[in-house]
This record gives structure tokens, sequence and C-alpha cells, in this order.
């Protein structure tokens, strides 16, 4: 694979995990979370749909930030990686150790809970604020200095998720 091939396919994970993220948050927030409580007939489509939204965002976000040996994981994509470290980790606001704190509750729920279905009697569903930093962060490098060709992708992550909320809320809006 060409080094523009991975780098466009590392913009297409961020896209994912920021498509997956404004699903579930629009469909967590109070506007409509009544569609997954019991007293809706449909709550348990809702709540896999959601459920999925999560899933999805936790699967691409390890892709991208935790497999260290996986075609899309930073370190294996940037030029200088410790340029990227040391702005990712500003970004986030966090050192080393809280950053790979983040890591192993992602790695956790998705090995626990997505992958298998471990003895764990509590599912964790890990906060997505600082992975949601993290990735924006990595779509801006790879876009302003990686040289990545955008074709179709949006040049700000956050300009194509707040259209994908506006999206998730017309759907919402429909039920």
């Amino acid at each position: 694979m060409s080094r523009q091939d991975r780098l466009r396919r590392v913009l297409i994970l961020c896209c994912s995990f920021a498509r997956n993220l404004a699903y579930y948050r629009v469909g967590r927030s109070t506007d409509y979370l009544h569609l997954q409580k019991e007293s809706n007939t449909t709550f348990t489509f809702w709540r896999a749909v959601n459920g999925n939204f999560i899933d999805m965002c936790v699967l691409e976000w390890c892709k991208l930030f935790a497999d260290k040996k996986g075609k899309h994981y930073w370190k294996n994509i940037v030029s200088n990686p410790d340029e990227f470290r040391a702005g990712l980790l500003l970004h986030i606001g966090t050192k080393e150790a809280g950053f790979q704190k983040d890591i192993d509750i992602m790695l956790r729920y998705r090995d626990k809970f997505i992958a298998h279905l471990d003895s764990d009697p509590i599912m964790f569903i890990p906060a997505l604020d600082a992975a949601k930093k993290a990735v924006w962060f990595y779509y801006a490098h790879v876009v302003d200095h990686e040289g990545a060709n955008l074709a179709g992708l949006p040049p700000d992550l956050e300009a194509g998720y707040l259209q994908t909320e506006d999206e998730a809320r017309i759907v919402y809006r429909k039920v």
C-alpha cells in the first residue's frame, strides 16, 4: 500500500470515529434517550444501535492509538513521532502516563466487551473527550504535516462532526 493510501485510510478511520461519536452522543442526549427506555416498544433496537456506535468509536480509536503493530497506528504513520507525541499530549492536556491510562481503558473495553465477552461483571464505557481530542489532533496533523489527499473528506474534522450531529438529529426526530 502506498503512503498516500495509508494516510487516506488514517483520515477515513478518523472520520469514522467522528461519525460514530456524533451518532452515539446525539442518541444519548436528553432529547432522544427516551428511545432507549423500556417504555418504548423499540428500545432494544435503539440500545443496540447506540451500543454499536460506541463500539465502533473504540475500535477505530484503538487502530489509531493503541495497536502498536497496526498499519494506522500513529507512530507508524507520522514522519516525526517525537514531535507528534509532544503535540498530542499538549493538545489533550495530559502527560504520557495519563495518555497510557486512556489507552488501557479503551483496550480493556475493546478486549473485554467488544472482542470477547469476558468475565467482568460490569461494563465500563470509556469517556471519549480525550479520545476525541486525540483523533482531531491526528487528523489535523496528517492533513497539515503529512501531505494527505483529502479527496472528498472534510478539511476540518470538527465541521464534519457537527454536520453528522445534525444528520443524526434529523433521523432521531423522525422516530
